[in-house]
């Protein structure tokens, strides 16, 4: 009797099965879905937050938090210690010198050792006099010591090292490029709430004396010389230059955060700025801002490192062509004795050698990085001209920007002397009745932005000066400079010197000291 067994498959089933294997293999190689990746990615930011919300409550050391006064000085100092762009930027240079050392491998010898052990489950025997004689042990051990030694690679050895001190050089330019920017933000977010003060400064002082205005039309009125008109116009104004001034107190704390943020210190600080606005005049020569542009900015030797990094990495690709030549040395011991396997007990032995290799054809691979070098190499060219070009529109756009926020300020000190001169008329006409309230409304208006240009015209020089510094890459250390290898003093002391001649008191000469602002009372 036949007996016949028969599967019924249900239906889909198969899809199942298929389904689960390829999920089961997903899991085994190490896969996730992109829900999963940003789940992690997710929690990881949750965690952050979490570690913030610590951070508030126990005072983070890693971020310094100030109280007091705070010159620009003492500011660039605490940027130099504690901004994080420019404390990451620091850790390339350890990279850096990490390609130096991996770049000598290509040249020092290689120095292997080995062990190892084999278990044989057949020995081989031999029959001497009807006995039989085994050739071997089953159990075999082994060490050995190798030492091979590069001695030629088509020129590729030295250009390697070569290469990897371009590097290294590189990565510091990188670093003294990322220094050079922290010390332009850093003097930007400065002056940036020094304007925002002064400005603060100059409608409060409006806003004072619109009150004093508005106290006087209510007299008036009080005596029937005023309107109610009057008094309800000098109310408005009093309410425009209030609305001004929260404006521009609103702005001093934005500008503080800012100035915070690239000092690398703590939010919480209480900070009060000692500083002024400088203001110094000066007819700097194209030719030499140039060749000092030439000399010290650091994109300009970023440029000229790629190009000269990149010629050795054309070397390397070309020394494919070339044969390869190593020395090498074999040092064994092994049980049984590696000179006769029926000796079992420990032997040694030795080799040594000299080896050539020439790749005759690789399937065009040789010529295809080659041409990907060389097209780099074109690439870099392009690059430096491109860098040269752009530093000389640089200087020439800082010289045109200097020239000019200096007439800016030339005649923006003029106009204030006409405001205030022509305020001053104004009220001691309205007091003798000879000239209505909005004469007097008008003309303090017009001191107002009179002295908000004056300011930003100051701000706007000191900020044309502090481009120009960083187009001629003069701010920080200078090129061949090693950063990292001088102290807080070295560094905060190279910088002072170029803000030294920048020092100058902003306070304008005048007979009138209400022009310059008295900030006290600025909320800091």
């Amino acid at each position: 009797m036949k007996h016949r067994v028969e599967w019924h498959v249900l239906p889909g089933w198969h899809r199942g099965v298929r389904t689960a294997a390829l999920l089961c293999l997903a899991a085994l190689a190490g896969c996730a879905t992109e829900s999963e990746m940003y789940g992690g990615i997710r929690s990881r930011r949750g965690g952050a937050y979490r570690q913030w919300v610590r951070a508030r409550e126990v005072r983070d050391a890693s971020r310094p938090e100030l109280t007091g006064p705070l010159s620009l000085e003492d500011a660039l100092k605490l940027a130099l210690t504690s901004n994080k762009s420019l404390i990451a930027a620091a850790r390339e240079t350890d990279v850096a010198r990490g390609a130096v050392l991996e770049a000598y491998s290509n040249a020092l010898p290689d120095i292997s050792a080995t062990a190892g052990y084999t278990r044989l489950d057949k020995v081989p025997s031999t029959n001497i006099g009807g006995v039989s004689v085994s050739l071997g042990d089953p159990d075999n051990y082994s060490m050995g010591l190798e030492v091979r030694q590069p001695l030629f690679r088509g020129g590729g050895i030295p250009a390697a090292m070569r290469a990897s001190r371009w590097y290294s050089l590189l990565s510091d330019e990188a670093l003294r490029g990322t220094v050079q920017q922290t010390i332009y933000d850093v003097a930007l977010a400065y002056y940036d709430a020094l304007l925002a003060r002064h400005l603060y400064s100059v409608n409060r002082d409006a806003v004072e004396s619109a009150e004093a205005h508005l106290r006087d039309v209510q007299a008036k009125r009080d005596a029937g010389v005023a309107s109610d008109f009057d008094v309800l116009r000098a109310e408005v104004d009093v309410s425009l230059f209030e609305a001004e001034m929260i404006q521009q107190r609103n702005r001093i704390h934005v500008a503080k955060t800012r100035l915070l943020q690239v000092m690398g210190s703590s939010q919480e600080s209480d900070i009060a700025l000692s500083g002024e606005l400088p203001y110094a005049p000066m007819k700097p020569v194209l030719d030499e801002a140039v060749r000092l542009a030439y000399e010290n900015r650091p994109d300009l030797y970023q440029a000229e490192l790629n190009f000269r990094l990149q010629t050795e990495a054309l070397r390397i690709a070309r020394s494919e062509y070339w044969p390869k030549l190593d020395a090498s040395f074999r040092q064994e011991w092994a049980n049984p004795d590696p000179h006769s396997s029926s000796r079992i007990e420990w032997g040694d032995a030795w080799t040594a050698g000299v080896s050539a290799t020439w790749p005759l054809f690789n399937g065009l691979g040789r010529e295809g990085r080659v041409r990907q070098e060389k097209a780099r190499l074109r690439k870099r060219e392009i690059e430096l001209a491109d860098a040269e070009e752009r530093t000389l529109l640089d200087v020439r756009q800082a010289l045109i920007d200097l020239r000019d926020a200096e007439e800016f300020v030339e005649s923006q000190r003029l106009n204030l002397d006409r405001a205030e001169e022509a305020l001053r008329l104004a009220e001691v006409d309205y007091r003798q009745g000879v000239a209505e309230a909005v004469t007097v409304t008008e003309a303090r208006a017009a001191l107002t932005r009179a002295r908000g240009f004056y300011y930003e015209s100051v701000y706007s020089h000191a900020v044309a000066r502090l481009n120009l510094q960083r187009a001629m890459g003069i701010l920080g250390p200078r090129a061949g400079e090693t950063w990292e290898s001088q102290n807080t003093t070295a560094r905060t002391g190279r910088i002072t010197d170029v803000f030294a001649a920048s020092d100058v008191s902003m306070d304008r000469p005048s007979a009138a000291p209400s022009a310059a602002g008295n900030d006290e009372g600025v909320p800091e």
